[in-house]
């Protein structure tokens, strides 16, 4: 009773791993005005699992590297996206392919599923016995705020929490815990949102 108790109080490393992302975040256009050469954002959600890896606070097993269940896994990386393409060609609004391949916009959204369903989702989920939609509620109301601090409204802060549990599930429940759905799902979704002008 005692470790389950302590496991549940001992948020505050995630929490505060976090709060490091979102502060990196909020910081990122002053720190790369400054001449730094690198994106702080996207190192710290690469580097903060890998440290905490390095430390042996985090299992490398747990962020998810693994094939899973690849029929399911592949039916909701593609799912979400295909909904989201009708919805808007329904709708009228043009869908127009990139110029350029937006790398850096594949690059974000593996590095936020590294960080958030990788590493954050699932050390919640340890930490509440299991519980994957504590962890689901926990990560993605973290992942919503640092979307919020990116400057989106409330409305599509709330619609980008519940997207990420999305891309939780994806992971977790239908994806045999493997991250490479979630990030695949996550990858997708980009694209197509930045092909509708």
């Amino acid at each position: 009773m005692y470790s389950k108790i302590m496991k549940q109080n001992s948020v505050l490393l995630p929490i505060g791993l976090s709060v490091l992302v979102i502060a990196a975040y909020g910081f990122r256009q002053y720190l790369q005005q400054s001449g730094l050469p690198i994106d702080p954002y996207y190192t710290v959600l690469f580097a903060l699992p890998i440290l905490l890896i390095l430390f042996k606070k985090f299992s490398f097993v747990d962020l998810g590297f693994r094939v899973g269940k690849p029929l399911v896994g592949i039916f909701f990386v593609f799912l979400l996206p295909v909904v989201l393409y009708f919805r808007w060609s329904l709708t009228g609004r043009p869908i127009v392919a990139p110029a350029t391949f937006p790398l850096m916009l594949l690059i974000g959204s593996f590095a936020e599923e590294f960080f958030f369903r990788g590493y954050l989702q699932e050390d919640f989920k340890k930490r509440f016995g299991g519980n994957i939609w504590i962890a689901l509620v926990l990560s993605n109301i973290l992942f919503a705020l640092v979307h919020f601090v990116k400057g989106y409204s409330l409305a599509a802060t709330a619609m980008t929490g519940l997207i990420g549990v999305y891309f939780g599930v994806t992971k977790d429940e239908q994806g045999g815990n493997s991250l490479i759905y979630s990030m695949a799902a996550h990858g997708l979704y980009n694209l197509i949102a930045v092909a509708v002008v």
